[in-house]
């Protein structure tokens, strides 16, 4: 009993899984490019603009969500 083969979605499936490799490639790119071991304020500084540590407050930053 042969098996029907639909080549369409075959192909469409393989995209999507390519696509789901690149992104997940990118994610282990990008979490070498920043180690787990910084704070999130370290990794996120100047991603936002150029700003000097002497601005940054972490009482009033940060310490008010955790609380």
């Amino acid at each position: 009993m042969p098996i029907a083969v639909d080549t369409e979605a075959i192909v469409q499936r393989i995209d999507a899984i390519l696509q789901e490799l690149a992104e997940l490639r990118r994610m282990v790119i990008q979490s070498q490019a920043y180690p787990q071991g910084k704070n999130l304020a370290e990794r996120l500084y100047g991603s936002a603009g150029q700003g000097t540590w002497d601005e940054y407050d972490p009482d009033l930053d940060w310490k008010r969500f955790s609380q």
